[in-house]
């Protein structure tokens, strides 16, 4: 019997794990890994197949299908969703071909409202949550590194066990990935939030690298002020996060090289298109809704929106 996973994006998150997939499922086994792309990175994906430089070791995988077109793919088991979080609503019309009662949609992207965003757009749909730690970047069109420190890819749904969530778990595990079904998932997509949203608000708006970030008292001062407003909003919604998540954040940080910057800082820096909202507002809106003071997300935010305006 046939199983169809499509990775739609071929970006650092969605390049990587659909790379690891393609090298081992290859075209003529009975698990077909399409990839749903676009421009320059299709067309050379159809010609030399996606290069994957990792850390251990390049290879280059060459999916069942690679194509900008959900009808050509047909039907699917699996859609692993790794855009950008502004791109959910247009990516989940661009995939509705392809998604029957019984198709599973796995959004590895950042934020924490993926799951909600697609599910209001598809009601009814399953539906995981996904959470990924990765640092994979897109060299050129086609061509991705990885370059973490111990990449994880963690999924499950949260209010709705589904026996298929160990079928995905045995089929990365085959494709030797490490992603894991993770029964509290919305700890851990919230975990990494705590993460995401502070670093990346943080260095957005100092446009400063990691190790000036934490290493400028005023600047430190403010990032620990991020982290407590987190705290307080995911408190007040109900969240439970890890014990010293703040700590963990700060430690995390630490661990990375210090001239390292952030994905949305360097989007801003290029004047493209960003996840402000996703990182920041949702932060902002949500603790304006729960009457949860936020000062310095509410500085950040008022400041990156108007760069936001100009770029």
């Amino acid at each position: 019997m046939e199983t169809k996973i499509v990775v739609v994006g071929t970006g650092g998150v969605g390049g990587f794990i659909g790379g690891k997939l393609a090298k081992h499922y290859t075209p003529d086994s009975s698990i077909k890994v399409c990839f749903l792309s676009r421009g320059e990175a299709l067309k050379n994906i159809r010609q030399h197949g996606l290069v994957v430089d990792a850390q251990q070791g390049s290879f280059t995988a060459y999916p069942a299908i690679a194509t900008d077109s959900a009808a050509e793919i047909g039907p699917a088991d699996y859609i692993l969703l790794c855009t950008k979080a502004y791109d959910i609503e247009r990516a989940v019309e661009q995939i509705r071909p392809m998604i029957t009662p019984r198709t599973v949609i796995l959004p590895f992207l950042n934020g924490v409202d993926s799951a909600e965003r697609i599910k209001a757009v598809l009601p009814g749909q399953p539906v995981w949550d996904g959470c990924v730690y990765i640092v994979a970047y897109i060299v050129s069109p086609g061509r991705i590194a990885e370059r973490t420190n111990g990449y994880r890819y963690m999924f499950g749904a949260q209010d709705n066990p589904d026996p298929r969530q160990d079928e995905l778990q045995a089929l990365f595990t085959e494709a030797d990935i490490r992603a894991y079904h993770m029964p509290d998932i919305q700890r851990r997509v919230w975990d990494k939030f705590a993460f995401i949203s502070t670093v990346a608000t943080a260095t957005s708006y100092t446009d400063e690298p990691y190790g000036v970030v934490l290493n400028t008292p005023s600047y430190r001062q403010q990032f620990e002020s991020l982290l407590e407003e987190f705290q307080a909003v995911a408190r007040k919604k109900g969240i439970t996060l890890s014990e010293g998540i703040a700590q963990k954040v700060i430690d995390q940080m630490e661990r990375i090289p210090a001239d390292t910057t952030t994905s949305m800082q360097r989007d801003f820096r290029a004047g493209k298109n960003t996840e402000l909202e996703s990182l920041t507002g949702y932060i902002v809106h949500e603790g304006e809704r729960l009457g949860v003071p936020t000062p310095v997300y509410d500085l950040m935010y008022a400041s990156l929106l108007k760069r936001t305006k100009h770029v």
